[in-house]
């Protein structure tokens, strides 16, 4: 699903790669997700490629991405195996659980085999790139991708009632989600002063590149305008179809003098944007209010999470206190 190196991907498969994309023992099922005592419902997901059927109560269960793996763990539902980003296996957001933990160096690239070794009767995904890749695991086990159609990710409010949904947890999703959203009412509430800024969500390459999310239609954007921050408009103005990601050329960079800048370094070298020319002109640059993030948090904003949406109040909050 090679689509060039930025930020299509990078943004997107988070904690699973760490450069990709704008350029171009597991425990035993407790006894509230067993069907030991409850006869189990069917449940049909709709999503990007078409839908999935789980017939039967899930016991083992494989997530291919950070935000189906924190919000399983939220909901205390057991993950059999857990396929992450080597030398990124762990966030500081995420419930503990215990799981068995895969190493590999991109998931976009894990094999069909590798997968099949731990014999999931569900595959919670997330970002495929396309059908056929979804086919293939599909064989294997009903495979849940992108639910939202047109999408890379999913928020974090579909991805936890989802999960509800699948695992018979209904009630404790939706507990999960008021108490997440009392959290973010609560930074709007200290931080009103905040409310109704702008921000852009970009990446800056190795090389100076930059890419945005230019809708919060995109789930990374969408989690800080539910914080109360504005995508920009000249942002906002370069979204055209379905594409929620863009490149930024060096000669418009003015286009990022938002009040806010998230800043997604990979590798975390923070001199590669002075490369970027006039980016010592940017307004946040100049207020001390940008938020730059590595290959050890990105995931936090770009595959939100129940679990990860205190995380990104608690980072975000010190640049709100300037604004």
């Amino acid at each position: 699903m090679k689509r060039s190196t930025l930020m299509l991907r990078g943004l997107v498969v988070a904690a699973a790669v760490s450069m990709v994309a704008f350029l171009g023992a597991c425990s035993s099922p407790d006894e509230d997700s067993s069907s030991s005592s409850t006869a189990f419902t069917p449940v049909t997901i709709d999503h990007e490629f078409g839908s999935t059927t789980i017939d039967t109560q899930p016991q083992r269960v494989v997530t291919l991405l950070t935000d189906w793996s924190d919000t399983l763990a939220a909901l205390d539902i057991p993950i059999t195996a857990q396929f992450v980003e080597k030398g990124h296996e762990t966030f500081p957001w995420t419930p503990e659980h215990q799981t068995e933990l895969v190493p590999v160096n991109d998931i976009s690239q894990v094999g069909v085999a590798e997968i099949a070794k731990f014999d999931p009767d569900v595959i919670l995904a997330g970002y495929l790139g396309d059908e056929a890749r979804y086919k293939k695991l599909s064989e294997i086990a009903p495979t849940v991708p992108v639910i939202t159609k047109g999408s890379m990710v999913d928020s974090w409010e579909l991805v936890t009632t989802t999960a509800g949904k699948i695992f018979g947890k209904q009630e404790q999703a939706q507990q999960l989600i008021d108490s997440t959203n009392g959290e973010i009412a609560a930074f709007k509430s200290k931080y009103p002063s905040a409310v109704g800024k702008t921000f852009t969500f970009a990446q800056v390459g190795p090389t100076g590149q930059v890419g945005v999310v230019n809708s919060t239609d995109d789930a990374s954007a969408g989690l800080l305008a539910q914080l109360g921050f504005t995508l920009d408009p000249q942002i906002a103005a370069l979204h055209t179809g379905t594409a929620t990601r863009a490149l930024i050329s060096p000669e418009r960079i003015n286009l990022l003098n938002s009040d806010l800048l998230v800043v997604y370094v990979p590798g975390g070298d923070q001199n590669v944007v002075n490369q970027v020319p006039g980016w010592s002109d940017l307004k946040a640059v100049r207020n001390g209010t940008v938020i730059y993030i590595t290959n050890d948090n990105h995931a936090a904003f770009s595959v939100p999470s129940a679990p990860s949406v205190s995380y990104v109040i608690e980072t975000v909050s010190p640049a709100a206190a300037k604004l």
